[in-house]
């Protein structure tokens, strides 16, 4: 009597009752997964967790067991790309502060003193033939710069001065002046437009940090939605490698018991002893396919905070499912083109460009820079005297004038406008790249989701007939109309069947995230609420 042959159609029909992730130990039964419900505590996930996720995976031993939403959830709370990005906006908005304090007002002062001997001609002027003075100044003021390119400053200064001279009328003496001056250009910086330019620079590229920081962090969603279905398949095909191992190893002992009987030929052993070795190759190379992909999501989730922790097994607990989605090109590339933050920085960068375009056209004028100042003076014996006839209009003084500069062939300012009109030009060929690269990207994930769920279709009724092929050449090779290599060519399509519809589920699962990713709709999908960066940074203890 012939041993009984394990049938690889039932082993087909388990994978498909029991969730095809359990490939490291016995399959457990397949719980669908609980609805999301209003008092899901992960029902809408929030950025604000600098520390850790508000929901705990669940650890078991050396497992970590991760639905899809928890993969995300620490990926948000923990991925290092998403901690680094978070600290841009954060400089950005120094650096307009650090711009804005252009026109900070400053207060000046100033100390000095001065000693001096030095022979004369005329005793009339010193005694003894020499003069000798002595001069201590102090000063105080305010400056600052205003928004139309002006320079204005507020000074008082004391200056005491003893000598020898006989022409001296009072000595020592303390001479007080407050005096106001003002500096500003009438052609070459002036106006609010070219004086603010740094800072209308500095907000938009503040603006453009927020807006890669957002794109980053669906970047890491995506990639975490990736790998996370990458992992899903690879522990679905070592599953199926390893259950083809043990058939073809079980073929192998009935083949031997059959030839040790005479009622076989020994080429057979052969057959099954290399299909064997063959399964036992890929078994090895899918386990180490398994260990890539689990050390990729781990580092997209950081979850190993020590070297030791690396060894830590990762669980995805879902499964690729076909939950069907309605797409509409036209309705997707509509979405992408309102909403990706790629294109709207691109904008930005565009407003930029034309900032720095309108201020250098302003910068080719020559420079005519109009000043004035105006003084009130008083001279006295002691410095509150002085004081007093400071502040009566004693005495006084009124200076204005202009100066005019204009660089000879003007090159430098000629190549800066140029420069700029040519950075605009690329800001605005960069946008309609950007614009038709979006909308190939679109046309192309709605195409995938399209394929891939026509695929699922197509390699389910592929699995099917590979089924009902192998059990029909097992029943042969019972009554011996077909050969073990018949069996072992049947059982490689089935387990290829399988793998194919694993594989068709991923991509499809992998096409949909990132059409999100492209339309981004991922945060819509996952029901996240992005918040500001610049409140708290991700790992950052408060």
């Amino acid at each position: 009597k012939k041993p009984r042959f394990v049938s690889f159609t039932r082993f087909a029909a388990a994978l498909f009752i029991f969730p095809m992730a359990a490939a490291w130990g016995a399959p457990a039964p397949l719980v669908p997964e609980a609805p999301i419900t209003s008092e899901s505590p992960i029902k809408k996930l929030f950025f604000e967790r600098p520390s850790a996720p508000s929901t705990a995976p669940l650890i078991s031993g050396r497992r970590l067991k991760l639905s899809l939403r928890e993969a995300v959830t620490l990926a948000l709370a923990r991925n290092f790309d998403i901690t680094i990005e978070a600290h841009n906006p954060r400089i950005r908005e120094r650096e307009v502060v650090e711009r804005e304090s252009d026109f900070d007002s400053a207060f000046t002062s100033e100390v000095s003193t001065e000693k001096s001997r030095a022979d004369t001609p005329s005793s009339l002027l010193a005694s003894g033939g020499q003069q000798t003075s002595s001069e201590q100044t102090v000063s105080a003021g305010i400056e600052k710069k205003l928004v139309t390119g002006a320079e204005i400053s507020l000074v008082f200064e004391t200056v005491r001065e003893d000598s020898n001279s006989r022409q001296k009328t009072i000595n020592p003496d303390f001479d007080s002046s407050l005096t106001f001056s003002i500096s500003q250009p009438l052609l070459k910086n002036f106006g609010v437009d070219v004086n603010k330019a740094e800072i209308r620079v500095a907000t938009f590229s503040l603006d453009q940090s927020l807006l890669i920081y957002r794109d980053r962090v669906i970047s890491v969603i995506d990639s975490v939605e990736q790998a996370y279905w990458d992992l899903v398949f690879s522990i679905s095909n070592i599953a199926f490698q390893r259950k083809s191992l043990e058939l073809a190893k079980d073929l192998r002992r009935r083949n031997q018991i059959q030839v040790d009987v005479g009622t076989l030929a020994p080429i057979e052993i052969l057959e099954a002893e290399a299909t064997v070795a063959r399964r036992e190759e890929e078994v090895i190379v899918a386990e180490r396919q398994v260990k890539d992909r689990e050390d990729a999501l781990k580092k997209l989730l950081n979850v190993s905070d020590n070297i030791s922790s690396w060894g830590l097994r990762i669980i995805p607990s879902d499964q690729a499912q076909f939950s069907p989605v309605r797409v509409k090109e036209l309705t997707s590339t509509m979405e992408a083109l309102k909403r990706r933050a790629d294109l709207q920085n691109a904008k930005i960068e565009i407003e930029k460009s034309r900032i720095q375009l309108h201020r250098d056209r302003q910068n080719l004028l020559p420079e005519l820079d109009l000043s004035a100042s105006a003084s009130n003076q008083g001279a006295e014996k002691t410095f509150g005297k002085s004081i007093d006839r400071e502040s009566g209009n004693k005495g006084y003084t009124f200076e204005g004038g202009l100066s005019f500069r204009l660089p000879l062939g003007n090159r430098a300012a000629k190549a800066k406008f140029d420069k700029a009109r040519l950075q605009l030009q690329r800001a605005n060929s960069s946008f309609a790249r950007l614009e038709q690269s979006i909308i190939e990207e679109v046309r192309r994930s709605v195409r995938r989701v399209r394929t891939d769920t026509k695929r699922i279709e197509a390699t389910r009724l592929a699995r099917r007939l590979a089924v009902e092929r192998l059990d029909s050449q097992e029943k042969k090779f019972k009554v011996g109309l077909s050969t073990s290599r018949d069996v072992l060519e049947d059982q490689e399509s089935v387990a290829n069947a399988l793998t194919n519809e694993v594989q068709a589920l991923v991509d499809y699962n992998k096409s949909v995230a990132q059409l999100g990713r492209a339309t981004y709709t991922t945060f819509k999908r996952f029901k996240i609420k992005l918040g500001d960066p610049r409140k708290g940074v991700p790992g950052e203890k408060p």
